[in-house]
Order: C-alpha cells, then sequence, then structure tokens
C-alpha cells in the first residue's frame, strides 16, 4: 500500500478512537441533557454557559448524575442575570438522557 494512504488510515482510526473515549462520557453526556433542558427554559435569551465545567462537576449519586454550573443570561445585557445551573441527569443504557431536575439559582 502507498504511505500516505496508510497514514490517512492511521489518523481515521487516532481521530475514531479519540472521539469515542473522549466525547460520549456519561458526565458529557449528562452535561449536554441539561444544557439543552436549560436553553428550553431560557427561551429566546442568550446565554453562556461552560458545558466543560458543567460537566467536570457531575457527580454520581443514585442512578443519575448531579451537575452545576455558573450560567450568565443575556451576558453583557442591563438584564444580565449571573446564576448557577443545577441539574440532575438520568442516563440509562439505549435511551435519551433524562432530565429529572433543574433550578436556576440566582
Amino acid at each position: 500500500m502507498d504511505k500516505k494512504i496508510i497514514f490517512i488510515i492511521f489518523c481515521m482510526m487516532i481521530a475514531a478512537c479519540g472521539k469515542s473515549a473522549n466525547n460520549d462520557t456519561p458526565q458529557q453526556r449528562a452535561a449536554a441533557a441539561c444544557e439543552a433542558e436549560a436553553k428550553t427554559r431560557i427561551g429566546e435569551k442568550s446565554y453562556q454557559l461552560d458545558i466543560a465545567a458543567l460537566a467536570t462537576s457531575a457527580k454520581s449519586a443514585d442512578g443519575s448524575w448531579e451537575l452545576q454550573a455558573p450560567i450568565v443570561i443575556e451576558p453583557g445585557l442591563r438584564e444580565e442575570a449571573k446564576q448557577i445551573l443545577q441539574c440532575t441527569v438520568r442516563i440509562q443504557e439505549g435511551k435519551p438522557s433524562e432530565v429529572t431536575y433543574i433550578n436556576f439559582i440566582y
């Protein structure tokens, strides 16, 4: 085989391994579900949320994940509100992640 083709296949394999190892942890799935629910609750307002910090905060509790991180709603505007987003997410194999609790603390 041509060395370029082998190199390309090798790079694709490394990239595939990295994605499965790093982008699909239970903590990251819980954080994504929490952010999606927060976005639904916030509606049309803009917001800033560090999804990595949210995922890092995840703690396993009774078959669910508890997460919290700072969130800024309407950043840079007069209506800006700095809050803490708290969220509990249940993750079950073969089912979508389910947000069982969400709270915005002022």
